[in-house]
């Protein structure tokens, strides 16, 4: 069955929102805007190019998401447990989170596509709730200049124009979906609205103190009067985006290595070997 335009544009700005809010303490205003215009204008070269085509790419793609994946597996791990499963150890949910990424990522591009769909209800559910929730809590006074300036904008902007980038390539080349502008507007104007949402109700200072920002303007909230706890909620909305960020950066590296290895058995026990050194990495990174 053929993905549709809009699928991929959606699972776009799930990855892209995924790891805006990873990183959200070493953004502002202007390297999300900086750094758009830079992944844009790469972005661009990389259709007229076809450079994604080319073998070179796709084997630095999949060193890039080898290295990316123990990494983000370690933070999404500790946010499950300082946020949702408190009681439960480190490994237990790394290891849970490793091996149904490991069975869904083998399943093919078009399940994943399905799953997320399916997750986005609930997504966008609570994105909407979470912003109306909120609304009591904003505060003008937090907004200040300091939101636009930053000591290495040219550096963070870098930066983040390579979160944009990555995203691009575990989507549009796969299914051969031409990139368009609005795609990466709509997803950076999303990020500067949670950003000024988030700022307006902390303040700059706590929004860098605190590990999950996103996550700590909800403990004021009292939803109906009897939910306790409601950031819980929250965290799982936003546990679905860290999940499918990891989720398309294992396929990726399951579709480049099926076209090295040919053999589906020794496809298989490669990727099972590359999955137990992700997750061992992942538990000894500090």
């Amino acid at each position: 069955m053929k993905i549709k335009k809009v699928e991929n544009r959606l699972a776009f700005f799930i990855l892209t929102l995924a790891l805006f809010l990873l990183n959200i303490n070493y953004l502002n205003i202007s390297t999300i805007l900086i750094g758009s215009l830079i992944a844009y204008l790469f972005i661009m070269l990389f259709e007229k190019t076809k450079i994604y085509q080319f073998k070179i790419v796709k084997i630095i793609l999949t060193i890039f998401s080898l290295l990316f994946l123990p990494i983000y597996l370690n933070k999404i791990t500790y946010y499950i447990s300082d946020n949702i499963l408190r009681e439960y150890s480190t490994i237990s949910i790394s290891l849970t989170l490793i091996i149904t990424i490991f069975i869904l990522g083998n399943k093919g591009y078009h399940t994943i596509i399905k799953v997320l769909l399916l997750a986005l209800y609930f997504i966008i559910f609570f994105f909407i709730l979470g912003f109306l929730t909120n609304l009591l809590y904003l505060d003008g006074n937090n907004i200040t200049t300091t939101i636009f300036f930053s000591n290495n904008l040219f550096l963070e902007s870098i930066y983040y124009s390579i979160l944009i980038i990555y995203p691009y390539f575990l989507i549009y080349p796969t299914t051969n979906t031409k990139f368009k502008f609005y795609d990466l507007a709509f997803s950076s104007f999303y990020q500067i609205i949670t950003y000024i949402v988030i700022i307006s109700i902390l303040g700059t200072t706590l929004t860098s103190l605190y590990k999950y920002p996103f996550i700590t303007i909800f403990k004021k909230v009292n939803l109906i009067g009897f939910i306790e706890r409601i950031e819980i909620i929250f965290s799982l909305n936003y546990l679905f985006c860290f999940y499918f960020l990891l989720l398309f950066s294992y396929y990726n590296i399951k579709s480049n290595l099926s076209l090295i290895i040919k053999k589906d058995k020794n496809l298989t026990i490669t990727l099972i070997f590359i999955t137990f050194i992700i997750f061992i990495i992942s538990t000894i990174i500090q």
